[in-house]
């Protein structure tokens, strides 16, 4: 199974860049991941926010590619433990999907236009995020979720 994270934007926050690096690195030992990062929009944001929004999006939509399995992170998303994260993720690899697209949207979150054609919408907290927080936190929970189903003690 291929796995592929879309962001917008990248991540300003070294510590936080290194984790991204170290949390990819571990989970390329259990899938190949693809890490796509997609110009955030640089316009003043004043009135602004839906053409931003939308803007991103058209990025984004570039980025994906008929047959994937569409997973958009979105506060208002699903909220799942890290098991029940684990179980989706080991159903999905089970069920002939051969890749996962992970989309994360900017300051400003996700166009709704991709929200509505994915096939699932995650939340990863009630909490608000940096957009680099989110990303580090949907990657420790990818390389999580492959070590519980694959029985490895990282998750206790």
């Amino acid at each position: 199974m291929r796995l592929t994270l879309v962001s917008v934007g990248r991540t300003s926050e070294p510590f936080v860049r290194e984790a991204c690096t170290t949390y990819a690195e571990k989970i390329r030992r259990y899938a190949s991941l693809h890490l796509a990062e997609v110009p955030e929009e640089r316009i003043s944001s004043r009135g602004k926010k839906e053409y931003i929004v939308r803007q991103e999006g058209l990025r984004i939509q570039e980025k994906l590619w008929p047959g994937a399995f569409i997973v958009a992170l979105d506060e208002k998303g699903r909220p799942l433990s890290s098991l029940t994260f684990a179980c989706f993720l080991e159903k999905w690899s089970h069920s002939g999907i051969k890749e996962i697209i992970f989309l994360l949207g900017g300051p400003y979150g996700l166009d709704e236009a991709l929200k509505k054609e994915a096939d699932f919408c995650l939340s990863l907290s009630s909490m608000t995020l940096t957009h680099g927080m989110a990303k580090m936190v949907l990657l420790e929970q990818i390389y999580r979720a492959f070590t519980i189903f694959q029985g490895t003690p990282y998750h206790k």
